[in-house]
């Protein structure tokens, strides 16, 4: 079968990509709202996109309901975010947070996730991730009216001393995405 994207709609795009490119990491992203509400939420189309300086794109697509989602919309006003990693052990919390909440309500208050205030300058991280980006605000590109692309420049990151060595040489098991499951 060969089907030609410019005649496909964007969720059946989504599922094409979704379902043929994998394992895709995922990014477990935190924000704060200027009320200082924090959101917690999963990205699985993400990737790192320059090393010098480190930037990621993170694809996110709009609620539902057509508005942005709580993740954009803070990165947007508050020019920060920290991106997690995700262990197997958090796979119940992770798909918690994939859940679309009001705007006021914190994911991690509402599941019950411990966070890490790990640097004031951003928002907590998930506690006990082994590795953690703190992100500033870098550019949003928006390729349609469905999905925006965040980028976020990385100016430091945590790395749990349970792995973290001098040579910089570790091993992590993240969750990945799969089609609809997980690895």
């Amino acid at each position: 079968m060969l089907l030609t994207f410019k005649d496909s709609t964007p969720l059946a795009n989504y599922k094409i990509l979704s379902n043929a490119i994998t394992p895709r990491p995922i990014a477990w992203v935190s924000t704060k709202s200027a009320a200082g509400v924090v959101n917690l939420a999963p990205f699985s189309f993400f990737a790192p996109l320059c090393s010098a300086p480190v930037i990621f794109s993170i694809n996110i697509m709009n609620k539902s309901n057509g508005d942005l989602k709580d993740t954009l919309l803070n990165a947007k006003m508050t020019k920060k975010a920290t991106i997690s990693t995700a262990q197997p052990q958090f796979l119940e919390s992770l798909q918690q947070t994939s859940s679309e909440l009001p705007f006021n309500i914190s994911e991690p208050a509402q599941f019950n996730i411990p966070m890490s205030e790990i640097n004031d300058d951003f928002p907590p991280m998930v506690q006990d991730s082994l590795v953690a980006f703190f992100c500033d605000f870098k550019d949003i590109l928006s390729f349609s009216s469905t999905q925006d692309t965040l980028l976020l420049e990385a100016k430091e990151v945590f790395i749990d001393d349970r792995i973290y060595n001098e040579n910089l040489n570790f091993t992590l098991q993240n969750i990945g995405r799969v089609g609809k499951g997980y690895i």
